[in-house]
């Protein structure tokens, strides 16, 4: 009997089916991954073709998805335009590889590149026939595409990558051709054997970068280094030491690829140069060293003076520590032609209390850009005939062994200036700049200065605002300390002394300046103090007419000021000035304290003495963010014993108002102009006008007129002298409402021959529109009838003043009621004449008293009112509608609608 055969396993045929099936599935998925994202990729590049205005084609795209996620993209073109005959682009391979299981586990935050390289990377830069390049061509097709105007990026913070890490990143074996095909013989030339390589970047490790190539050359003759500290979270480095290496390299090839406005023709470039950045960098800390060198000898530009060539030589052995104030130049020679800069000694602790200075010197020779500028001729279109002549520089250590200190000493008299907006100087004209430090304040940690410039030569005009010509004496003395920013230290600058002098005037104080973050978070702080016993911003400032005359025409329109370039400012102002003549207004002994939060400015004191009188505005504000026609502002005023027609002189062409003011104001508004003010002035101002008098007319005269033509027999107009004198004291209020003034209630006062009263309002033009009553005296009446009428009581009249407050008009007026009355009068005053005490009876039964009179000045006095009761609403009713159609607009606009 056989042995009975063993069962063969099966679950291992199971397994391997299934993974094979696995296996096939993923290879189907991958593939169709791999066409998918293919298929993609060649729709992106047409639209980008479209853009660039040259094809784009992309060969093949390869996935993977285990052990890691990668990608390969081949073949990559950027192709040639119209005209080209070379790509612009060629990309052999791109390849990315992602650890998976980080990826997954982590849902996509935790990122590890465990490579990207590009290799056989290719970029043809072509000279063509017409002298532009391929490149160029590129640069102007896509800003033919960029918007006009762009808004600012909105600041952001920046993005966490903590969780990024990129074990290595490379490009290899690159290659940037060179073809000219602008002569009739095509050259070439390349930067080839091109590597560049980072390794294990991620936070908390420093960065190193190495870049290495042939330039011009068959083997590679250029080397740079860079290593940073260690990197933050946002992953942007901050760089801490360079290192670059060249070969001699032969520029002239390149020339014609760096475009006709350099114009270089020949020249050889060698370097051999280290700088450990340390605190010189934003973001860097402890000392800077700079070692070695470069040189660029035998430079040619198109158009040089005489085909004169440039030599350029840096050679440096500095060390610096900024947080010390120490300095040792071993060596310094900086070399631009003709100009140079040369440097020795050594300077230490001077931001300590006792600083030392060791032989230290730094001076520039033929320093002088005009001259410059025969070597390099582009130096003239950058410098757009701003600077000529040799600028003398020169820094030396000296003072006592207790006492050291630098001085520098900056010498612009030789020099011609021409800076738009700004300024402009004559070659000679005084211009002279000296600085001293001292070391710290004793405090620590603060360097100590003084300085002096004397800008007597400078024409100021340019710059629109100051009307300081050459010769006019403009000095500046200053003293004070300079902190460096440090670690959660903002850099501070506090000025003890600081004096101005400036045409005939002078002024003194100090200020302190300091300034902390970056971006939206960065804020300045400031103080400012200054007193001068007389000031005339009249002839120190510009008028219209010198700034029209300046620019040759008005000024050109600017754009929209960013109204939230205030954001972040901090300061208080203090000023005390003696004597101050402004806007033709004479000011004694103003002092003002104001303070700036953002763009609001705040008025926490202000007095000062005005047309015999004194004023004080503490509590008012203005935003100085929007434009100066859309700035709102308020005005809180106390003023005290000022005279009206001083304060009305410069503002109406003839006299108007006498009289002295004491009263409040409180105001509100948008804008300076008139045309704003007329528009959205609203307010109040309460006060007593004391011993007035209004300049327009003799109202009672302007009266007399009429009256007397309109009595039935003849009588004699009043001779006035143009003057309605007021009360003693006539109290008034005001209400402001879209630049209309309004009297609060009637004012009202008696004279000893009239007694008169208004109600009404003035617009801010002067334009009146006033109604009220003249009760005419007895005796003015007698005068106006030659005797002929008697009255025991006034005579009213009912009328209205208009016009312009100067030049008031006399309308309205009904003088009939008048007339009536005061005939009855006459002829009661003859019966009584022939009959005695029986003509006086006779007459009351004529004249009826002056009911009749008063009563039509009455039903006139309503009617009036009436009609400004009517008119208000009606203005009411405006404004409401108004603001009604504005909020709509507003909401519209906030959905887009």
């Amino acid at each position: 009997m056989s042995e009975q055969q063993p069962k063969k396993k099966r679950w291992p045929y199971v397994v391997g089916g299934i993974v094979l099936f696995l296996v096939v599935v993923v290879a189907v998925a991958l593939w169709r991954l791999d066409a998918i994202l293919l298929e993609r990729a060649r729709t992106e590049a047409a639209t980008l073709s479209r853009t660039l205005g040259r094809p784009v084609e992309i060969g093949d795209i390869s996935t993977q998805l285990v052990p890691h996620v990668g990608v390969e993209v081949e073949n990559v073109v950027v192709g040639a335009a119209e005209g080209e005959q070379v790509p612009l682009v060629e990309l052999k391979e791109l390849d990315v590889a992602v650890a998976l299981w980080p990826a997954l586990t982590s849902r996509g935050q935790d990122i590890q590149v465990k490579n990207a390289e590009v290799s056989g990377l290719t970029v043809n830069i072509v000279r063509l026939p017409d002298g532009t390049t391929n490149v160029s061509r590129l640069q102007e097709k896509l800003a033919q595409q960029q918007p006009k105007e762009e808004p600012p990026p909105a600041e952001e913070q920046p993005t966490d990558l903590s969780r990024v890490r990129v074990d290595r990143a490379a490009l290899t074996d690159a290659t940037i051709r060179f073809i000219d095909r602008s002569a009739a013989q095509a050259r070439e030339l390349a930067i080839s054997d091109l590597d560049v390589e980072v390794k294990d970047l991620r936070a908390g490790k420093p960065l190193d970068v190495v870049l290495h190539a042939a330039v011009l050359a068959e083997k590679q003759n250029f080397h740079l280094t860079l290593h940073t500290t260690p990197l933050p979270a946002s992953l942007i480095p901050v760089p801490e030491r360079v290192v670059l290496k060249s070969e001699p390299i032969d520029l002239a090839p390149l020339g014609p690829f760096l475009g006709p406005e350099l114009g270089l023709q020949a020249g050889t470039l060698q370097a051999d140069w280290t700088a450990e950045l340390g605190a010189a960098v934003p973001g860097g800390t402890g000392p800077t060293h700079l070692k070695g060198g470069l040189r660029a000898q035998g430079l040619r530009f198109a158009g040089a003076e005489g085909g004169k060539a440039l030599d350029v030589v840096v050679d440096t052995d500095v060390t610096g520590d900024m947080d010390k104030g120490d300095l040792s130049l071993q060596t310094l020679r900086m070399e631009l032609g003709p100009a140079r800069i040369t440097g020795k000694g050594q300077v230490k602790g001077m931001l300590s209390e006792t600083p030392t200075v060791q032989d230290f010197e730094l001076v520039g020779q033929n320093l002088d850009p005009a001259v410059l500028a025969g070597y390099y001729p582009p130096l003239r279109k950058q410098l757009a005939n701003q600077v000529a002549g040799p600028i003398g520089l020169v820094v030396r250590g000296g003072g006592t062994q207790e006492s050291q200190a630098l001085t520098a000493e900056v010498d612009l008299t030789p020099v011609r200036l021409r800076i738009p907006e700004q300024l402009s100087k004559e070659a000679g004209a005084p211009m002279r700049l000296t600085a001293r430090l001292t070391g710290a304040a004793a405090s620590g940690g603060a360097l100590r200065f003084d300085a002096k410039t004397d800008l007597t030569g400078v024409d100021m005009r340019p710059g629109l605002l100051l009307d300081k010509r050459p010769g006019q004496t403009f000095t500046v003395d200053a003293a004070g300390t300079y902190q460096p920013e440090s670690g959660k230290q903002p850099m501070k600058v506090d000025l003890s002394r600081l004096g101005i002098a400036l045409l005939e005037y002078t002024m003194a104080g100090k200020a302190s300046f300091s300034q902390a973050g970056t971006g939206a978070k960065e804020t300045t702080t400031f103080a400012l103090a200054l007193e001068s016993p007389r000031l005339d911003a009249d002839e120190l400032l510009m008028t219209d007419e010198e700034i029209a005359a300046t620019v040759g025409g008005p000024l050109p329109e600017e754009g929209p000021d960013d109204p939230k370039r205030f954001n972040g400012m901090r300061g208080d102002m203090s000023f005390k000035i003696g004597a101050l003549r402004m806007n033709e207004m004479d000011l004694s002994n103003m002092v003002a304290d104001l303070k700036m939060v953002d763009d609001l400015i705040t008025v926490e004191r202000f007095t000062t003495g005005i047309y015999g009188g004194t004023v004080s505005a503490n509590g008012s504000t203005v935003r100085l963010g929007p434009e100066a026609a859309q700035r709102p502002f308020e005005l809180k005023a106390e003023v005290k014993g000022m005279n009206v027609a001083q304060a009305l002189s410069t503002r109406v062409p003839r006299k108007v108002l006498e009289g002295t003011f004491d009263g409040q104001m409180n105001l509100s508004g948008v804008g300076y102009e008139m045309a704003s003010l007329q528009e959205r002035l609203a307010g109040a101002i309460d006060g007593n006008l004391l011993g007035g008098a209004f300049s327009g007319m003799d109202i009672p005269a302007a009266v007399s007129g009429p009256l007397v033509k309109a009595l039935p027999f003849t009588g004699k107009v009043l001779d006035g002298d143009g003057v309605t004198e007021l009360a003693e004291q006539l109290p008034f209020g005001v209400t402001i409402k879209n630049g209309v003034a309004q009297l609060s209630k009637p004012i009202t006062w008696t004279r000893p021959d009239a007694a008169m009263s208004f109600d009404g309002g003035i617009r801010l033009d002067g334009t009146l529109d006033l109604a009220g009553t003249v009760n005419l005296g007895p005796p003015l009446i007698e005068r106006m009838t030659l005797g002929r009428a008697k009255p025991t009581e006034p005579v009213p009249v009912a009328l209205k003043l208009t016009g312009k407050a100067w030049s008031p008009e006399v309308t309205g007026l009904d003088v009939k009621p008048a007339a009536v009355a005061i005939g009855k009068m006459a002829v009661a005053s003859a019966a009584t004449e022939l009959l005695g005490e029986k003509g006086k009876q006779v007459g009351k039964i004529i004249t009826g008293g002056t009911d009749a009179a008063k009563e039509a000045a009455r039903a006139e006095a309503e009617k009036r009112q009436k009609e400004l009761e009517e008119k208000a609403r009606q203005e009411a009713d405006a404004a409401r509608k108004k603001a009604e159609e504005e909020a709509k607009k507003r909401v519209r606009g906030l959905f887009g609608r």
